[in-house]
């Protein structure tokens, strides 16, 4: 799954804080729900806001691949 966009977002005071998030359309998304029941979709919609999802872990085994 490619994200349909990439923003930059800025954190703390500097430049240097910035980081790439990637942007999914819904209906990616819902399709990627549909394609992996095995996936606790619950819990992974409970992790806190500025905790790492641990989907996050997925992504860089696919990359290492």
């Amino acid at each position: 799954m490619s994200p349909a966009e990439t923003v930059q977002v800025a954190f703390g005071t500097s430049r240097a804080g910035a980081v790439d998030v990637a942007l999914y359309r819904t209906a990616e998304i819902e399709r990627l729900v549909q394609e992996h029941p095995e996936a606790d979709w619950e819990r992974l919609r409970l992790v806190p806001k500025g905790r790492r999802s641990p989907l996050a872990a997925l992504a860089r085994g696919a990359t290492a691949a």
